[in-house]
């Protein structure tokens, strides 16, 4: 399909080209134009609406994409918890507690790894983890098989205890050898979806699962429009949504057995604080904008609620799918 691009509600005339959803490969209809704003660059972007599926998708990735992920960017500033390894009777004691109630002898619970029956000894690889700091909280859990992969950072990462976040694509790693994958708040950031997820099947072994969470298109998006701060131009790639997401499970050979959705009062301060052309991160230091500050603590409770109906309704505007690979 042809489209054109909208921009303040009218359509201008630019290079007409022909574009298709990522995902089901059908034509992309109604067309809008995003801001960059988390670091208030405001640069435009196209993007499209699948006819199909409804994810929303870039129509083309910008030549220097490496502009907006600056040294700055959050993946590259995370904290790294120390590795601390119980002793050996500890950690038998620690397993046990993982297989029957998912808690270690603080009480913590993992509970984005409860539906997949993580069992202690699985063997984990956290896809496009930056430093590593999910694995090294696993490992601290009890999870010891644990690494990742981050093709962007600038060296391999080694936390010792053979934890260590490797420098490669996914087509460079050995197929059938994890029991899980996670794919944390990664997958919209890339171009060929399928491909993707089918090296995520190549890689697990039967049985497996991976954890994709992702931004799902839902009320906030009803809500704002434009100013959604989930959109993330140009760094998010597809917004996707629940059948956009069943779609690409069955196009790569998985099964989606559970979904969960986990969105939080973000999706509504983070959105307002675009609406009135406020980035998220301050110009001059970086830091994150001090939500108290612009926020009372009566309209936080509210955005908190309200998300917690949101998700209990499954319109809230991030989720967990758990793909199985049988």
């Amino acid at each position: 399909m042809l489209i054109g691009h909208y921009y303040n509600n009218n359509l201008f005339t630019t290079k007409m080209k022909k574009y298709n959803c990522r995902v089901c490969n059908k034509s992309l209809s109604a067309t809008f134009v995003f801001r960059e704003m988390m670091f208030g660059f405001r640069d435009e972007f196209g993007y499209a609406e699948c006819s199909n599926c409804n994810a929303i998708q870039i129509l083309e990735v910008p030549d220097n994409i490496e502009k907006y992920y600056p040294p700055y960017y959050v993946s590259f500033t995370q904290q790294v918890p120390v590795l601390k390894r119980l002793p050996y009777l500890k950690r038998l004691i620690n397993d046990l507690r993982i297989k029957i109630k998912y808690k270690n002898s603080n009480g913590q619970l993992i509970e984005f790894l409860r539906p997949a029956k993580t069992k202690p000894d699985a063997k984990i690889l956290d896809i496009g983890c930056g430093k590593g700091a999910l694995i090294c909280s696993l490992f601290n859990f009890g999870f010891e098989k644990v690494s990742g992969v981050d093709k962007f950072i600038p060296d391999e990462v080694d936390h010792g205890y053979g934890v260590k976040v490797y420098k490669k694509d996914l087509y460079d790693l050995e197929s059938n050898l994890y029991d899980l994958l996670i794919l944390n708040h990664v997958l919209e950031h890339v171009d060929d979806q399928i491909s993707e997820i089918k090296e995520c099947y190549r890689l697990l072994k039967t049985g497996g699962t991976l954890i994709v969470s992702v931004p799902v298109v839902g009320t906030a998006w009803e809500i704002y429009k434009e100013n959604w701060v989930q959109l993330d131009a140009p760094r998010h790639f597809v917004l996707h949504t629940l059948k956009s997401m069943a779609i690409l499970a069955q196009k790569t050979g998985f099964i989606i057995n559970k979904t969960v959705f986990d969105s939080t009062a973000f999706q509504f301060w983070g959105s307002e604080l675009y609406k009135k052309n406020i980035p998220l991160t301050l110009p001059n230091t970086h830091d994150w904008f001090a939500v108290d500050k612009g926020f009372s603590s009566e309209e936080i409770q509210k955005f908190e609620k309200e998300a917690k109906v949101l998700n209990a309704t499954q319109k809230g505007d991030t989720a967990r799918f758990y793909f199985y690979k049988y």
